[in-house]
């Protein structure tokens, strides 16, 4: 199943919220779910808020994996502006 939930952090260490990571890869074309995605019982047992899930299918190609890692480091990039 090509399905990667994953949360991403600033330099700090502080969660990037994955609605806000949401909004900057869909500015780049890239569509991820974000939130608890019907999965709350498990989210809140394993005390997490929310996640970023990237899903993968047959249709989909190594650019389309090289365009969502690059859009994470600019997303990256853009939270940690001005954080040293």
């Amino acid at each position: 199943i090509g399905v990667i939930s994953f949360n991403l952090f600033d330099n700090k260490g502080n969660l990037i919220h994955p609605h806000d990571l949401n909004t900057v890869l869909d500015g780049e074309g890239i569509a991820i779910r974000s939130g608890h995605m019907c999965c709350m019982p498990l989210m809140e047992k394993l005390n997490i808020a929310s996640a970023a899930r990237a899903s993968f299918h047959i249709y989909n190609n190594f650019e389309d994996v090289d365009k969502l890692a690059n859009a994470i480091e600019k997303a990256k990039l853009i939270f940690n502006k001005g954080l040293k």
